[in-house]
C-alpha cells in the first residue's frame, strides 16, 4: 500500500464497496478527473483463492475478509438472540467479493414503491436501464433463449452468466424441477422483465469459473487512487459543507484529504450511518449521547434497517444426488474437482452450487391462518407480503450441506444433503436500527435487525416452509430421493413448535439496506432524489443504505443500479466535466 502524496482530489469515495467502485469508475471516465477511493479491506481480493473460487464462497464467513458484525437478530419480549459473525465483505468490492453471486433485479411493483420516497426519478421505468448498464451477460454454450436475456447486460465491465450446471448434479435438478411442477408451480427463465414467478436457472456474477466483483470498474484507471486497508475517521465540514475526509491508514496513521467537488459515502448499510454520526450528521439524541457536535440533525440516520429473514434447513438426499463427495469430503471426488479447477477453471469447483431458485407465492397456505386472514380483511384485502403480485419468497436449493447457514452444527461425516433457504422477501418487521457503540471509528456500530418484531412474519415464514416442504416430500421425483431432516427435525404438525424453531434457527439473508434511506424531506429520509444528504452540501450517499423498500430478491443487482444511476446524477451536476458529445 502506497500512501498518496496528493492531498486534494475532485471526488472522494468513502468505501470501495459494490456501489462505491461503480461510482468511482464512472466518474473516472473523464481522465482529467481525480478520484480517491478509501477502502478498509485488501485491494486485490481475487488473488485470494477462497474469494475467486466460486465453490469456496461458503467458507468466507468469519474470515479476515469478513467485517463479522455482532448483531442482534431478534429482540422480542419473549425471545432475544445476538449472533456473530454477520457477514459483510471487507475487501475492495465490498460484499460483491464475499456474497453468493446471484444476479436478479426484482419486481417492477416493488421499485415503483420507491416513488413514495424518491419521487418519479426512482421507479422501475426510471431505474431499469441501470440494472443492465453495469454488466455483460455471457451464454457461451447457447443454452438459454436470448429473448429473455437480451436486457440483462449491455457491455458493462461486470461479467455475469448462468450458474455452471454441474453434470453430476443433473439428477437432482431433474427431480426438483419435476417436483416443483407436480405441485402446481411453474418453470420459467423470464424473471428480468419486471415479474418473477416460478423456478428459474440462477444467474451469477461468475464467468469462466471466477467471481466477478465491482473492482473491475476501477482497476487500471490511472486517475483513480485506491487507498486500501484504511479506515475512515470523520468527514469534516465548514458549516454544513463537506470539505474533507480524515482517515486512519492501517488503522493508525491519521491523514486528511480534501475533496474539490464532492464526498460520496459508500461504506454500506452499517458503516455509512456510523461515519455520518461520527461526523455530526444524525439523530439529536444519539449525537448528544456521545458528545458529538451536531452539524445536521437528521433523525433517520441509522433507522429503518431492513433485511430478509431466512429459515435455512437441511434434509438428507439419497446417496449420489449431492455434491459432498465432490467438494467437501477428502477423497478422489474432491481431488478431481480441485485438479480440474486448477487446470482450466471448470468442474464442480467453478460453480456457486445454487443452480435453481424458486420465486413462489404461498397464498393458499396463508389463507389457512386466522391471524393472517383477519389482518387481510382489515387491510382492505391487500396482501402485505406481495401487494403488487410480487413473490412472497425466494427459495434457494443447494444440493450440499452448507455450514454457512448451519454454523452451529458439524458437517455430517457421510451422506448427501440438501440445504434449503426459505427467504421472506417483504417482511413487515421494518424497525431495525444502527447506533454508535462509541466515538472510536475502529469500533463496530451497534446493530439490531429486529427480525420478527411483527408476528405476521412468523406466520408467513411458517407458510413458506410448509409450501417448500410439501414440494420436497410429496412432489414427483423429489419424494423418491428426499430423506430425513438434519440436524434438527422440522416440526410439521405444530405451528407453535414451528414458531419456536423459526425464532431459534432463522438467520439473516445478508441483504441489509435502508439505514440512510431516500426521502423527499429530511422528515422522511436522509438523502434526496439526487442522493444528496438533506441539510448538507457536497455530500452524497450511494450504497444499499439509501434503499427505502427492500427488493424482493437478492439486492446485489439493485446496489449496482444505485451506483450506476448515482454516477450519472453526479455527471449531470458537472456538465463542464462530463458534457456529452453533440
Amino acid at each position: 500500500m502506497v500512501v498518496p502524496t496528493q492531498q486534494e482530489f475532485d471526488f472522494i469515495i468513502v468505501g470501495g464497496g459494490t456501489a462505491g467502485n461503480v461510482v468511482a469508475g464512472r466518474l473516472a471516465e473523464n481522465p482529467n478527473v481525480s478520484v480517491l477511493v478509501i477502502e478498509a479491506g485488501i485491494e486485490f481480493p481475487l488473488e485470494v483463492e477462497a474469494i475467486s473460487t466460486p465453490s469456496q464462497a461458503f467458507t468466507l464467513r468469519g474470515s479476515k475478509h469478513d467485517w463479522a458484525y455482532k448483531t442482534t437478530m431478534i429482540s422480542r419480549p419473549d425471545y432475544e438472540r445476538v449472533e456473530k459473525p454477520n457477514t459483510r465483505g471487507k475487501v475492495l468490492g465490498g460484499s460483491s467479493g464475499l456474497n453468493y453471486f446471484t444476479w436478479v433485479r426484482g419486481s417492477a411493483a416493488t421499485f415503483d414503491d420507491w416513488e413514495e420516497y424518491g419521487g418519479k426519478d426512482w421507479t422501475w421505468e426510471t431505474t431499469k436501464e441501470y440494472f443492465d448498464k453495469c454488466a455483460t451477460y455471457h451464454d457461451d454454450e447457447g443454452l438459454y433463449d436470448p429473448k429473455f436475456l437480451e436486457q440483462v447486460g449491455r457491455g458493462g465491465p461486470l461479467h455475469v452468466s448462468h450458474a455452471e450446471l454441474v453434470p453430476e448434479l443433473a439428477p437432482f435438478r431433474d427431480a426438483l424441477s419435476k417436483a416443483w411442477v407436480s405441485r402446481g408451480e411453474k418453470l420459467t427463465e423470464d424473471i428480468h422483465s419486471g415479474e418473477m414467478h416460478g423456478l428459474v436457472h440462477c444467474m451469477d456474477t461468475i464467468y469462466k469459473g471466477v467471481r466477478s466483483t465491482s473492482g473491475c470498474f476501477i482497476y487500471g484507471k490511472p486517475n483513480v487512487t485506491i487507498l486500501a486497508e484504511t479506515y475512515s475517521k470523520k468527514i469534516n465540514f465548514e458549516g454544513t459543507t463537506a470539505t474533507s475526509v480524515t482517515i486512519l491508514v492501517g488503522g493508525e496513521q491519521e491523514l486528511t484529504f480534501k475533496a474539490k467537488k464532492e464526498i460520496i459515502v459508500a461504506q454500506g448499510v452499517y458503516e455509512s450511518p456510523k461515519i455520518l454520526m461520527l461526523s455530526g450528521v444524525g439523530p439529536e439524541a444519539e449525537l448528544k449521547a456521545h458528545g458529538i457536535e451536531p452539524v445536521v440533525i437528521s433523525e433517520h440516520v441509522g433507522q429503518n434497517l431492513l433485511d430478509h429473514p431466512i429459515m435455512p434447513y437441511v434434509r438428507r438426499l439419497k446417496d449420489g444426488y449431492g455434491a459432498e463427495n465432490l467438494l467437501l469430503r477428502a477423497g478422489p471426488g474432491k481431488d478431481g474437482s480441485i485438479a480440474q479447477y486448477r487446470k482450466n477453471k471448470t468442474g464442480p469447483a467453478s460453480s456457486g452450487l445454487l443452480e435453481l431458485v424458486g420465486f413462489p407465492r404461498v397464498d393458499s397456505h396463508l389463507a389457512k391462518n386466522k391471524q393472517y386472514t383477519d389482518y387481510l380483511k382489515a387491510n382492505g384485502n391487500v396482501d402485505p407480503f406481495g401487494p403488487g403480485g410480487q413473490p412472497h419468497f425466494e427459495i434457494d436449493f443447494v444440493p450440499m450441506f452448507s455450514d454457512a447457514f448451519q454454523w452451529h452444527f458439524p458437517v455430517p461425516a457421510q451422506g448427501d444433503y440438501l440445504t434449503i433457504i426459505v427467504d421472506l422477501l417483504r417482511p413487515l418487521s421494518q424497525n431495525g436500527y444502527v447506533k454508535l457503540n462509541s466515538t472510536n471509528p475502529l469500533e463496530q456500530p451497534f446493530i439490531n435487525i429486529n427480525f420478527f418484531s411483527n408476528d405476521l412474519d412468523i406466520v408467513a415464514m411458517t407458510a413458506g416452509c410448509r409450501m417448500v416442504d410439501d414440494i420436497l416430500t410429496n412432489g414427483e421425483g423429489m419424494k423418491d430421493i428426499i430423506e430425513e431432516d438434519y440436524p434438527w427435525p422440522m416440526p410439521r404438525g405444530s405451528d407453535e413448535a414451528m414458531k419456536r424453531q423459526i425464532l431459534e434457527r432463522s438467520q439473516t439473508g445478508f441483504h441489509p439496506c435502508g439505514t440512510l434511506r431516500l426521502g423527499k424531506t429530511i422528515e422522511q429520509g436522509v438523502v434526496d432524489a439526487e442522493l444528496k444528504v438533506h441539510g448538507a452540501k457536497n455530500l452524497r450517499v450511494m450504497d444499499a443504505s439509501v434503499i427505502p423498500v427492500i427488493p424482493d430478491c437478492r439486492i446485489q443487482n439493485a446496489v449496482y443500479m444505485i451506483g450506476e444511476k448515482g454516477a450519472d446524477i453526479i455527471k449531470a451536476a458537472y456538465p463542464e466535466l462530463y458534457a456529452t458529445a453533440p
